[in-house]
């Protein structure tokens, strides 16, 4: 009997140091151990990611304006090229033939206007030597009236045969054009990326990706664009100038400085989706081999970089109480005691939550561990958790924020 009682000693005992154990290691001396962090301005800087390609800001692709043949390519790819420098020669000999032809019409018109004239002056004399004679009675005014008809209808015509001219230079000018739409000049300064074009290939005035529509493409290296797709639901959140960051696939470990320079008014569809084209300029350094057409991310920051008072995200408890209305509040530390605390929340990253109203700069503001945050009650007792006690893996939000 006495053994028995011996071992209910025991193990109350070690019952009271267990609990005694506990207590402290939990309440941490005072209250229940919990992860406490100051409340400062942080820069909150949420983003939108977004993919495209990348090219260059002026290019330039060089069509066909006429149906001939490739006659001459003067230049390479990769040529670097000046302004109004002959590129490529298409054959103009249909076109020297159409000018011939018109030049000839033009000549023609004006042995014709000639002639017109001769007919113009006759028939005046004619109706001059009619009035006279009429006035004395030798002719009578039927001859008169006739002799005037022909002298009306010999300056129209006069007339015609000069519209005519008119018609037929201006016909001619086309021709000439057309004729001058054979040399192909660079329209910029520039660098040529492309040429899918071959001397005797038939060039052809198209749009379209057929054989022939594409002559080259000319393009001003010096500067290089991202052209990204922004989902529709975001894109109002994107404003010029914002900065960005952009990874070419070439680098994909390198950000690209850049800016918010251009956003389009027409949405682009793909399937069901409906995305906006953003481009991006970017400062990239000249070591940096970036072509067009290669793949790109871009990271789209919002906001102005201002530093704001903020929270970190995991420090917000959220709450529905209603259908369709949402509380957020944080937890204080009011002199070693859990306040409940609503605010009102603006911006937010990965890392930090801006709060509009509700707390201020200085103020502890529980941020974890998660299991207790979402147990406190208003009220208990809390105190500052040992750094070796954390459970967050190093190099989390929370070990920066202090």
């Amino acid at each position: 009997m006495k053994l028995d009682k011996r071992w209910i000693i025991a193990g109350l005992v070690v019952l009271a140091l267990l609990a005694l154990f506990g207590f402290r290691r939990f309440s941490g001396g005072g209250g229940i151990p919990v992860d406490l962090t100051a409340i400062a301005a942080q820069e909150v800087r949420p983003n939108i990611l977004a993919s495209g390609t990348l090219a260059f800001r002026t290019e330039v692709n060089l069509t066909a304006e006429v149906t001939a043949r490739v006659a001459e390519i003067l230049v390479e790819e990769g040529a670097t090229v000046k302004k109004d420098q002959l590129l490529l020669r298409l054959d103009p000999e249909s076109y020297n033939n159409i000018i011939a032809r018109e030049e000839a019409g033009v000549r023609q018109n004006r042995i014709s206007i000639e002639r017109q004239r001769a007919v113009v002056a006759l028939r005046e004399q004619q109706y001059e030597r009619s009035q006279k004679l009429a006035a004395v009675n030798i002719i009578d005014k039927n001859r008169l009236a006739e002799d005037r008809n022909q002298f009306i209808v010999a300056e129209a015509d006069l007339k015609s045969s000069e519209e005519a001219l008119r018609r037929a230079t201006a016909t001619l000018g086309d021709a000439r054009e057309q004729r001058a739409k054979t040399e192909i000049r660079a329209p910029i300064n520039g660098r040529i990326v492309s040429l899918p074009i071959k001397v005797g290939e038939v060039a052809i005035p198209s749009t379209a990706s057929l054989a022939g529509a594409q002559l080259m493409k000319l393009a001003d290296i010096a500067a290089i664009v991202a052209e990204v797709k922004v989902d529709e639901a975001d894109v109002a959140k994107i404003t010029l100038g914002q900065r960005a960051d952009v990874f070419a696939a070439a680098y994909p470990d390198t950000a690209l400085a850049g800016r918010v320079e251009k956003i389009a008014l027409t949405p682009t569809v793909d399937g069901q989706g409906r995305s906006y084209k953003v481009t991006i300029a970017i400062e990239a350094p000249g070591e940096l081999l970036l072509r067009s057409g290669m793949s790109a991310r871009a990271v789209i920051f919002l906001g102005d970089g201002t530093k704001r008072l903020a929270v970190p995200v995991e420090a917000v408890v959220t709450e529905t109480p209603e259908k369709n209305v949402v509380k957020r509040y944080v937890w204080l530390n009011d002199d070693g005691v859990a306040r409940k605390t609503a605010i009102t929340t603006g911006l937010s990253d990965d890392r930090w939550e801006v709060v509009e109203t509700g707390v201020q700069a200085g103020a502890k503001v529980v941020v974890g561990p998660g299991k207790i945050l979402r147990r406190l009650k208003d009220g208990d007792r809390i105190s500052q958790m040992d750094a070796s006690a954390r459970s967050d893996p190093p190099g989390s939000g929370r070990d920066g924020a202090e």
